[in-house]
């Protein structure tokens, strides 16, 4: 009986573990998903949004893979590709401006793909499972 007490209590702690771990993680998720998701909204990302995905990708490493981190560091980086083609083509009458406006068209439909790509990469982490 005293054996069966010390599962039952076990099992209970492993769960609140395991849900306490898919809450921070969906919190992270949900973060960086708002973050991408005024990015594609507006079409920029100006320094402000910039700082926040920063913010908001600070505990990644803590919480999920090196696939995770690795993709969330190439969205950092259309982002800031997305801020510096949006400010290049502000000069109208620049010879490279036609240039300036396919790179925001490319880094634009690169944060798009997160939401396609993100589900793939963060699934597996956002399983808040117990097995018998």
């Amino acid at each position: 009986m005293q054996a069966e007490i010390a599962e039952r209590n076990w099992k209970t702690s492993n769960e609140k573990i395991v849900l306490d771990l898919f809450d921070k993680r969906l919190a992270i998720f949900e973060d960086i998903r708002g973050i991408v998701s005024e990015a594609c909204r507006s079409g920029t990302a100006p320094d402000e949004l910039f700082f926040r995905y920063g913010r908001a990708i600070d505990r990644v490493p803590y919480f999920f893979g090196e696939e995770v981190q690795e993709y969330l560091e190439k969205i950092r980086l259309h982002l800031i590709n997305l801020n510096l083609a949006n400010t290049m083509m502000q000069d109208m009458a620049g010879p490279e401006r036609p240039t300036w406006v396919k790179k925001r068209g490319d880094e634009f439909m690169a944060i798009v793909k997160f939401y396609e790509e993100a589900p793939r990469l963060f699934g597996p982490y956002m399983k808040a499972h117990q097995t018998a």
